[in-house]
């Protein structure tokens, strides 16, 4: 039976209506933007647009292939460091431990911290895996040639000077900063140390939310 007039425009109005409500839930649901200053006082860092990490070769703490591929699928908080750093390694992987601690399941589920060891000369797989097992967290790791350890550093703006291997207890100079990559393997931000595993237990979830 055709619609009547007034039929019709009842009709238009409740489609009208039905779509105002629907932009009010969206916009109630929708979680409120980041205040990037109030993050900046957190030691958290985001970009405007995320940046491309370039396909990288390298080796798992598990001895497998380790490639970008490792860093999809779930957000990523990567550190660069080494297994023989004697002070602020263990502590960022303490607190980044904290941190994982802290956080709500359904967030922590979807978190994974990785380690890039920036001494291959010494972190072989096994010494890798026995520092990471340490922390008890269920952290990776990874490790590979210079020039592959390089690119990746390069892409997430991590500073590094190799050292003189030939010298007994060397030590590396490296960045503190803690990388943030999201679920598509994006470089998206980063953490200025030193770490604050309670706030950053706040902060995350609403930054993976975004």
């Amino acid at each position: 039976m055709a619609l009547s007039g007034v039929q019709k425009t009842v009709v238009a109005i409740l489609a009208v209506i039905a779509l105002i409500i629907g932009v009010l839930v969206q916009k109630v649901t929708r979680p409120a933007p980041l205040d990037r200053n109030v993050l900046s006082e957190a030691g958290i860092f985001l970009f405007d647009s995320p940046r491309t990490i370039p396909d990288i070769d390298m080796q798992a703490a598990t001895g497998e292939p380790w490639t970008r591929a490792d860093l999809v699928n779930q957000w990523d908080l990567v550190f660069f460091g080494y297994t023989f750093c004697p002070d602020i390694c263990p502590t960022t992987m303490a607190e980044l431990r904290q941190l994982t601690t802290a956080l709500p399941p359904e967030t922590a589920d979807k978190v994974q911290v990785t380690m890039i060891s920036v001494d291959p000369n010494r972190d072989t797989p096994e010494q890798l895996s026995k520092y990471l097992d340490y922390f008890d967290a269920g952290f990776k790791g990874a490790t590979g040639e210079p020039a592959e350890l390089a690119k990746l550093a390069n892409a997430l703006s991590i500073a590094y000077i190799e050292p003189d291997t030939s010298e007994n207890n060397y030590l590396v100079d490296h960045s503190g900063q803690v990388v943030i990559v999201d679920p598509q393997g994006n470089y998206v931000g980063f953490i200025r140390p030193p770490l604050n595993p309670q706030q950053l237990a706040q902060w995350l979830p609403r930054i993976m939310a975004q």
